[in-house]
């Protein structure tokens, strides 16, 4: 994927807004989830503001502090290998846009480096990273396990990504029988940490005035349906509001596991 055609078609207002929240739940005795979230605006000479932001969530798995650790490592060591080599690029006077990797392979090699690194200093944990990527108006998407990135406007939640876990791959086959499924959701056939190497999902879709990005690990969208999810959303005054709602919500409903999002809008809901 190169870098967007329209990185110089500034408009003259982005009214990006973010919230993030995250809860240990009301089962597990520590919060092995990861959440990352940061944005901020260029405004160089007489253009007009480009926004770029970079959000991130992961889960860990493996236990005895090992998957806490697993998320935070792949959280760290994925967000700043984009920062290295495309945020900070993009603010300097050095390398011409010619000289600059593809997108897709930078963000596939910073799962990779997160993805070694967590293998060889964690062999018995594991963790899931979803992770996007703002430039402009549009975003680019990274993703392994069954954390989750959705897309949404007004009534409308779109899933931009698919689950690496033994449920999702059985309904794929057709053997959704729910008892499979339940006994399967939880186990991931690909994992950052886990195996010899790593293939992320990449994918890009641009964002229209007042769309949204959701990220969350399953401690929200196991027990909140997206349509809840959405109604919250749209009740919500701020980003930050909708994610304490959220938050709250996956409690009520249990709260078994970990619950972290991360809502980044291009304008909001409300405000339409």
């Amino acid at each position: 994927m190169p870098y967007p055609a329209d990185m110089d078609a500034r408009q003259d207002s982005y009214p990006w807004q973010v919230g993030l929240a995250s809860h240990p739940g009301r089962v597990r005795e520590r919060n092995e989830d990861a959440s990352l979230a940061l944005h901020f605006v260029s405004v160089q000479q007489d253009e007009p503001p480009f926004p770029l932001g970079l959000f991130v969530v992961a889960d860990g798995m493996g236990g005895h502090l090992q998957g806490q650790r697993a998320s935070a490592l792949a959280c760290q060591l994925a967000a700043g290998y984009v920062l290295q080599h495309i945020l900070m690029p993009l603010l300097s006077e050095e390398g011409e846009e010619s000289e600059r990797a593809p997108i897709n392979e930078v963000l596939e090699s910073a799962v990779s480096v997160a993805h070694e690194v967590v293998a060889r200093r964690l062999p018995d944990a594991g963790t899931t990273l979803t992770m996007a990527l703002v430039l402009g108006s549009g975003v680019y998407i990274a993703h392994v396990g069954d954390s989750r990135a959705y897309l949404g406007k007004g009534g409308r939640l779109e899933r931009l990504t698919q689950d690496h876990s033994m449920a999702a791959r059985l309904q794929e086959m057709g053997q959704a029988a729910p008892e499979k499924l339940d006994s399967q959701r939880n186990i991931l056939y690909r994992a950052l940490g886990q195996g010899p190497r790593i293939e992320p999902d990449i994918a890009y879709r641009g964002l229209e005035e007042g769309e949204y990005l959701l990220l969350c690990c399953d401690g929200l969208w196991g027990p909140v349906p997206d349509e809840e999810m959405t109604a919250i959303v749209n009740a919500a005054a701020t980003p930050n509001a909708a994610c304490q709602a959220l938050v709250a919500r996956a409690l009520e409903a249990g709260g078994e596991d970990n619950i972290s999002v991360i809502i980044a809008a291009r304008g909001w809901p409300r405000c339409e």
